[in-house]
């Protein structure tokens, strides 16, 4: 056999020697078991079930600010436009890949011959060359950029349900401020035909000056509370306009009334895992991690590369077109010896990274298991809460008409009516901000157990 293929083969043999020695692939890893079911989920028998976060609610007028806001809206826009940038980079990778194809012309003047003569020289030609991918090196550079850019399109799906849900948090919010609103304007007008009364029973001698004092103040702090209450629901509205994207001036049609919202679809522990889309994503960037250490691993590998040139030369520019055709190739064999380190502690480094983005995915996972597990012991404590307050609300009302017989009969003092009109309307505000609370904590659980909008829009 040939001396010079006897040496090629040994050199090779050599070189994938070392390639098995050096590329070490980084350790996958695994996730701990999860519980079989979420701990704290409700009982839901009795109760209507979703399976995306606009069924929750039900109603086209809220649909159609939900889709207005995903239309409109400035943040989910420039996110989307990120993305969309970040899509047409992975070309980039791909393209390492493939050969290169360059077309190209020079052109030079000079007075270096003997004679100090000036001389030119023209040439137009092409240029290929390519990088033979032998260990996957750029394959793994280009998967990780596949994974990374999958990921920010599972950020961008969370993007948009984290949006739905908090225009429909905001809108259920701003209605609950409406009828405190509307509470506190109740508030005013029983406060004001009490002094009415004690002013009409003062002028009969019956009342005294101290009762009108303390019907007047009852009635300007009322007036200050109606006028924090007003600016809440002003604030709640621009907040809710600015989640559109329209302009905030405090004019949006609230709906009728705070819905009944349904519980979402109640999913184990596993199945959160495959629909939340901040999970998918922290997955993503850890393959994304594992992809890059491979690929930091085989840049300490050998690496070939050919190179062909095609091109005409002449020292007269008119007459390239009827000069001969000249090629020739170069095959090259870079092979890392010396430097400092450098390559293996990069592939440390990324090794050190991956194993990072893992922890980071490991905590995005617990910190969604609690998020679930809140939403569902809050459901269950607002359940309860409600409960007693219907219940204290029943019984306000019988207390607060007591006092109301008492006080025109002049048995009792204006202070035990006003103390008994006080908890009425407290509990009434009271049972408006638990509804509230029920139905913001339900888009919570949706979002907690990955219910996207619509469906996410892809079924």
């Amino acid at each position: 056999m040939n001396r010079h293929i006897i040496w090629i083969m040994i050199f090779w043999g050599m070189i994938t020697l070392q390639g098995c020695l050096v590329c070490n692939k980084p350790e996958r890893l695994q996730l701990q078991p999860l519980p079989e079911r979420l701990t704290a989920a409700p009982e839901i028998t009795d109760l209507k079930i979703t399976a995306d976060l606009l069924n929750l609610v039900g109603d086209q007028r809220i649909s159609a600010m939900v889709d207005e806001a995903l239309e409109n809206n400035q943040d989910l826009a420039a996110t989307a436009l990120r993305l969309k940038a970040a899509g047409l980079l992975l070309s980039g990778t791909e393209a390492a890949m493939l050969p290169k194809l360059d077309a190209g012309y020079t052109g030079n003047r000079n007075n270096r011959s003997l004679d100090r003569q000036v001389q030119g020289s023209h040439r137009v030609g092409l240029n290929l060359s390519w990088e033979m991918d032998l260990w996957g090196r750029l394959a793994d550079l280009h998967d990780a950029r596949k994974e990374a850019f999958q990921g920010q399109q599972f950020g961008f799906l969370r993007a948009m349900d984290s949006l739905a849900a908090r225009v429909l948090q905001t809108c259920f919010i701003a209605k609950s401020r409406q009828m405190a609103l509307a509470v506190q304007e109740k508030r005013v007008a029983l406060y004001e035909k009490i002094g009415q009364t004690i002013l009409t029973r003062f002028h009969a001698g019956i009342g005294t000056l101290d009762e009108m004092a303390a019907a007047r103040s009852k009635t300007l702090v009322a007036r200050s509370d109606l006028a924090q209450a007003g600016q809440a629901l002003h604030a709640s509205l621009r907040d809710l306009e600015v989640l559109m994207g329209r302009y905030p001036k405090a004019a949006l049609d609230l709906p009728d009334r705070l819905p009944d919202v349904a519980l979402p679809s109640p999913r184990v522990p596993a199945a959160i895992l495959a629909n939340r889309p901040d999970i998918l994503a922290a997955a993503k960037a850890y393959e994304s991690a594992v992809k890059e250490a491979g690929a930091s691993h085989k840049a300490r590998l050998p690496a070939i590369t050919l190179t062909a040139d095609i091109f005409k030369d002449n020292a007269w520019l008119g007459r390239l077109s009827s000069s001969p055709i000249t090629w020739e190739t170069v095959g090259s064999l870079l092979m890392p010896v010396f430097n400092a380190g450098k390559l293996r502690d990069e592939a440390r480094a990324a090794d050190t990274l991956a194993q990072a983005a893992f922890k980071d995915y490991a905590q995005t996972v617990l910190l969604a298991m609690k998020e679930a597990e809140t939403t569902f012991y809050r459901e269950t404590i607002l359940k309860e809460r409600l409960f007693h307050l219907t219940l204290a609300r029943k019984e306000a009302e019988k207390n607060r008409q007591y006092y109301e017989g008492r006080f025109r009969d002049g048995i009792s003092d204006i202070q035990a009516l006003h103390t008994a009109l006080d908890q009425e309307l407290d509990i009434m505000a009271g049972l408006i901000d638990i509804k509230a609370q029920r139905v913001v904590n339900r888009i919570d659980m949706a979002l907690s157990l990955g219910t996207g909008v619509m469906e996410r829009k892809e079924k």
